[in-house]
């Protein structure tokens, strides 16, 4: 079996906020608004609210099979050969993708930043961080998008604040004028870049995530959040850029983040705003890589999936020098290849899984979590599930006490004292699941009593008092009788 890794359901939906996000932001104004024109926001909350029944059928495959990867999904749904096959098709969109992704990074900071340095060298160190990430597991890759949230957030929230004073009311009029045909395009498109890849994070859903409700809760919610980020996005850039403009631009979103000036004062400042962009495709881009590696991990059963990561760094760092000979190939496989490719292998392969599963009644859903904590604690005797119990006590003048404590599980005590003069009280206590517990004390001349107790739900207690001359007193329920 392969390390298993938990998260918790808050990175989970940290997680889903930023990958939903991912280089979406760059890309999905110019896509939506080239067929939307200026009724690109329509589309793009049309396409959010389509997402949530997207979201649904995510969580209710998820549900399903809660402690399996959807990998292992595939071949316990649809049996060892067909399963291989569909992985094999999962496989290949996700490592395309990651070199895709590679691929925008490069051109994006060429493009935009570092005219005069080649894409090999940003997708390569990129490349690097992706590869580290990887080798250091989904865990500390949760941690490290819960430090990095609160940076996105707060650079998107003085994005909106100071692009503010650019907009421009009348570039969204007029409203609902776009044909429906061109607005259910500009639908679908926004789809698929932005809901239909949230099937990659079955890969950790539900499996990964250690409160399976709160994460259901958590994928909802990061679907909302992200999409309203590109709602704004989109909508900003038609307001400030104007829908031909924004549909002109290759990157419209750091086109609008070029024309914050606050007072003439504050200018340039577009090189921080891309920190926001590079923190969500740095998101994205793992997932993809990740997914892919445990992927091919769980598909010829190797237990160690890290020495994996490195090939497959290499492979995608490849791809992402042939992906795409230009930018207008990138722009024409968005729009035209992509919806159709996702939608095969992220929208029709879980529906397939789902159906199936409610054919053969695979139902592996046992709830959320299973806590199970056990503590027993005992005085003057003991706990467990299965305990025996036995004293035997006589007393004098004084008292000495002895206690034993025994946290194994199959333990043993016995205490025996014998006294002429003085009196001896034994307390033993056992936390283990079988255990035995004598106690016995002997004294002559004097009244005995010997107290026993047992929590237990299976216990067998025994006392025995010997005196001579005097009345034994004993008492059951740990209680001394009165003399």
């Amino acid at each position: 079996m392969m390390e298993k890794e938990i998260i918790s359901s808050r990175q989970f939906m940290i997680i889903t906020l930023l990958f939903s996000i991912g280089t979406a932001i760059l890309i999905i104004p110019a896509s939506v608004t080239s067929e939307a024109k200026q009724d690109a926001w329509i589309a793009a909350i049309i396409g959010v609210v389509l997402s949530l029944p997207i979201v649904k059928l995510f969580v209710t495959l998820g549900n399903r099979t809660p402690t399996l990867t959807f990998v292992e999904a595939n071949e316990k749904i649809l049996g060892r050969f067909f399963g291989k096959f569909t992985i094999i098709g999962f496989i290949l969109i996700s490592l395309l993708s990651a070199g895709e992704l590679l691929y925008f990074i490069g051109i994006f900071m060429k493009t935009e930043i570092m005219p005069e340095t080649p894409t090999m060298a940003f997708a390569f160190l990129f490349s690097i961080i992706i590869i580290y990430a990887a080798f250091l597991g989904i865990e500390v890759f949760a941690r490290s998008a819960e430090i990095l949230f609160p940076i996105f957030i707060l650079i998107f929230i003085f994005f909106v604040i100071f692009i503010t004073p650019a907009i421009h009311i009348e570039n969204l009029q007029p409203i609902m004028e776009t044909p429906k045909k061109s607005l259910f395009f500009s639908m679908i498109r926004f789809i698929s870049l932005f809901s239909f890849p949230l099937a990659v994070l079955l890969t950790i859903f539900p499996s990964a995530v250690n409160v399976h409700k709160s994460a259901q809760k958590g994928f909802y919610i990061g679907t909302i959040i992200g999409g309203i980020v590109l709602i704004t996005m989109i909508t900003l850039s038609i307001l400030v850029l104007g829908p031909a403009n924004t549909a002109s631009r290759t990157f419209p979103s750091y086109s609008l983040a070029q024309r914050i000036s606050i007072g003439n004062f504050l200018q340039r400042i577009e090189v921080i705003m891309a920190a926001m962009w590079i923190i969500s495709i740095y998101i994205r881009t793992f997932m993809y890589f990740y997914a892919s590696v445990i992927a091919i991990a769980q598909l010829f059963k190797i237990k160690n999936h890290r020495p994996l990561i490195f090939p497959l760094g290499m492979i995608i760092l490849g791809l992402s020098q042939i992906v795409h000979p230009n930018i207008i190939h990138s722009d024409i496989y968005n729009r035209e290849i992509w919806p159709l490719f996702s939608f095969v292998f992220m929208i029709l392969l879980p529906l397939v899984l789902l159906l199936v599963a409610m054919i053969r009644k695979i139902n592996g859903n046992q709830g959320n979590t299973t806590q199970s904590n056990s503590s027993t604690q005992s005085e003057s005797g003991s706990n467990n599930g299965n305990s025996s119990q036995s004293g035997n006590s006589n007393n004098n003048e004084d008292a000495t006490q002895s206690e034993s404590n025994s946290n194994s599980d199959n333990s043993t005590q016995s205490q025996s004292n014998s006294n002429g003069d003085n009196s001896t009280q034994n307390q033993s206590n056992s936390n283990g699941d079988n255990s035995t517990q004598n106690q016995s004390n002997s004294n002559s001349d004097n009244s005995t009593q010997s107290p026993s107790n047992s929590n237990s739900d299976n216990s067998t207690q025994s006392q025995s008092n010997s005196n001579t001359g005097n009345t034994p007193n004993s008492d059951t329920n740990g209680k001394l009788p009165d003399n």
